[in-house]
């Protein structure tokens, strides 16, 4: 990406102009994890401060939609799609990014990318069963907010999944299904690192 692009998209997005699709491939195609990510950290941030939500999971069509990552394309129309139909009808609390065969830096476009074109859902959500505590703590500083509650059949329990969140650099806030919040706990060590951290393409 040529740096009058990489200029133009950093002062759209912070100064919280609405994307398009061209705009959307350029980002999910930038080789710079570690802009991409601070950029829809930062997105995250005003939205959310560093509240990180857990609790119960919901249903896809229960205002959860879940966005199959793959290539640029095809990932960037999805969430696009997500958008308009958000504008339409409204009703989406939250983005699910998930994909079975993408590396983890493919994933975490998706997720940096799905939080700064998704101006009209409140919420992307990443799901620990699915990715991981390592990239699950990644996706929270590469823009998403939300996750699933604990889970029995994971094996992560209700206090392993606020210590990771803390672990994340961020503020464990429990939520209901209507994202109603039921309990909020201490946020992290106040010396941990606030920007997302690099990570190899």
């Amino acid at each position: 990406m040529d740096a009058g692009l990489r200029r133009d998209l950093e002062h759209r997005i912070r100064s919280g102009e609405r994307l398009g699709r061209a705009d959307g491939l350029a980002l999910f195609d930038s080789d710079d994890m570690a802009w991409l990510g601070g950029l829809a950290h930062a997105v995250r941030t005003e939205r959310h401060g560093d509240a990180a939500y857990f609790g119960d999971p919901g249903v896809p069509g229960d205002g959860v939609h879940t966005i199959e990552c793959g290539a640029a394309e095809s990932t960037v129309d999805q969430v696009l799609r997500l958008r308009e139909l958000q504008d339409g009808q409204g009703g989406v609390q939250a983005a699910v990014p998930l994909g079975s065969e993408v590396t983890g830096a493919e994933a975490l476009r998706a997720f940096a990318v799905a939080r700064i074109l998704l101006d009209n859902v409140p919420h992307v959500r990443v799901l620990w069963a699915a990715h991981g505590d390592q990239l699950a703590q990644l996706a929270l500083q590469h823009g998403a907010d939300d996750t699933d509650g604990p889970d029995p059949d994971s094996g992560v329990t209700r206090d392993e999944l606020i210590d990771l969140i803390r672990d994340a650099g961020f503020r464990p806030v429990e939520r209901d299904g209507g994202y109603a919040e039921l309990g909020t706990y201490d946020g992290p060590d106040p010396e941990r690192r606030e920007s997302p951290q690099p990570m190899r393409v």
